[in-house]
């Protein structure tokens, strides 16, 4: 049935199947241009040397090019998808879309010294090149990479070996502070909810006699317990920082975790044990642990083996388990283990410059890739290397949106 709209009746448009093929044949040629004359000038006075971007941002003006905004958009979105994938796949997309050949060389394994080497010469941003180069003489490629702005004059890079848990807990008692770090702490670690004051009583005394600071991974407790811990604290007579999280799937098994890295055991009711009793003995020494409202971290107790053996045992887990199973929270579970972090500390000129973010970007890929295959590809008169899986669903896309075009027969344009 055709459906029937009151007010103004808009005219449309028809364009047939001859408009798109004009289109494309046009659309190559102002390609193939820009590729002979990749260096354009922009009304800002800016230049730029990449011949798929200036294509892109060909602007019309005119009104009877509506059509072709409508087809470039096509060209458009699936570039955006491509760029969000890896860095500048969207230019090897265009390149193919228009048929030109960008794979230069077969197969190479970046996880060799000399072939990593010519992944680094891929690059043309020298502080890109320098900053990923110490990575990876200096560093593991297992750490978190973070990226800071700085008021420095020069890049600064630190280690953070802290492992990191973005865990949602009770963040009251940071009361009004963002932060809080605490050194040399007595803990325990308590699956289960504590109830009433009376089960921490003695840990309680002997904080306020030792002035010692202390931390409980626990599953809740009540209101009255929470209570005396902020009013000791708020009086100086303890230093107790309550790891309060409720029971989820994405905390069931974290105190597994926990444990491991304080080389400690869990205080639990399916051994026999009572927070209580537990809490009369001498609670371990863990070295740092430092809170703010996004999680915690934790400077381990545990060898670099130990960890990486927890983290084979987890990831084997998920090998072990159905193809329908929900092994989402095994891998946050991973990922926590392996938060281990690099920051990096960069000036403002270079923090803000849309080439090094994007050098930068193409460079650390390699770091979760390294063990992958890469294809040599030539696009923008520039060698770049891509995963090969990546690139075989660059071919993929290239033939799907070849196909959306030749599908199209007619074109409506509304005339307002």
């Amino acid at each position: 049935m055709h459906q029937t709209t009151c007010g103004e009746t808009h005219k449309i448009e028809i364009f047939d199947r001859n408009h798109v093929e004009r289109f494309l044949k046009e659309e190559k040629e102002s390609f193939d241009n820009y590729q002979n004359n990749s260096s354009t000038i922009y009304s800002s006075k800016k230049i730029v040397d990449n011949s798929s971007l200036n294509y892109l941002n060909e602007f019309f003006s005119k009104k009877e090019f509506m059509p072709d905004y409508q087809l470039k958009s096509i060209l458009k979105r699936e570039f955006d998808n491509c760029e969000k994938l890896y860095p500048y796949l969207g230019e090897a997309f265009l390149n193919l879309f228009f048929e030109k050949q960008i794979l230069t060389n077969k197969k190479v394994n970046l996880f060799l010294e000399n072939t990593c080497d010519q992944f680094i010469s891929t690059s043309s941003d020298e502080n890109a090149k320098n900053v990923f180069r110490w990575i990876v003489e200096n560093s593991s490629t297992e750490r978190i990479i973070e990226l800071e702005s700085s008021y420095n004059e020069w890049i600064t890079i630190k280690k953070e070996d802290d492992i990191f848990f973005k865990v949602d807990y009770d963040c009251s008692f940071l009361g009004t502070k963002n932060s809080l770090e605490m050194k040399h702490y007595r803990f325990a670690i308590i699956d289960g909810y504590i109830e009433s004051v009376s089960e921490i009583h003695h840990m309680l005394h002997f904080a306020a006699q030792n002035k010692e600071p202390h931390v409980l991974f626990c599953f809740g407790m009540s209101d009255e317990v929470k209570q005396v811990i902020i009013q000791n604290n708020a009086k100086r007579i303890t230093q107790i920082f309550p790891v309060s999280m409720s029971i989820s799937e994405d905390t069931i098994n974290v105190l597994n975790d926990i444990a491991l890295l304080h080389k400690s055991d869990i205080i639990s009711s399916m051994k026999g044990q009572t927070i209580s009793q537990e809490m009369r003995k001498e609670l371990k020494i863990g070295k740092s642990i430092s809170f703010n409202r996004k999680g915690f971290s934790i400077e381990s107790l545990a060898s670099d083996q130990e960890i990486k053996g927890h983290i084979k045992y987890l990831e084997k887990r998920i090998e072990e388990s159905p193809p329908d199973a929900n092994t989402e929270i095994i891998r946050k579970r991973i990922k926590n283990m392996n938060s281990k972090s690099l920051k990096i500390y960069l000036p403002e000129q270079i923090k803000n410059d849309v080439k090094f973010n994007r050098e930068i970007d193409y460079l650390l890929r390699m770091i979760n890739t390294s063990k992958k295959s890469y294809y040599l590809i030539t696009v923008d008169k520039r060698n770049i290397m891509i995963p090969c899986e990546i690139y075989q669903y660059l071919l993929k896309k290239v033939n799907t949106t070849k196909e959306i075009f030749y599908n199209i027969d007619k074109m409506l344009i509304s005339k307002e």
